[in-house]
């Protein structure tokens, strides 16, 4: 089994910030670490994120049939 390998995920927090994501992972009991990946993939899984990219796209490609008929009826 092929095991994909990611850079590190680096990301410049406030003390602010890392105090939050230090707190809000305790309270998960998990690593900071955990917490983040956690986070980081949940994200990526977004069902509601999936939808507007989806949505996105038929837009886009709806307004560009738009455009092509438009050209020709001018």
């Amino acid at each position: 089994m092929d095991v994909a390998q990611a850079q590190a995920f680096k990301v410049p927090l406030t003390d602010a910030e890392q105090d939050q994501v230090q707190l809000a992972a305790a309270v998960a009991g998990k690593t900071v670490d955990e917490f983040m990946r956690d986070a980081v993939l949940d994200a990526a899984h977004d069902p509601f994120l999936k939808a507007l990219e989806q949505a996105a796209t038929t837009i886009a490609a709806r307004a560009q049939d738009d455009r092509i008929q438009h050209d020709y009826a001018g």
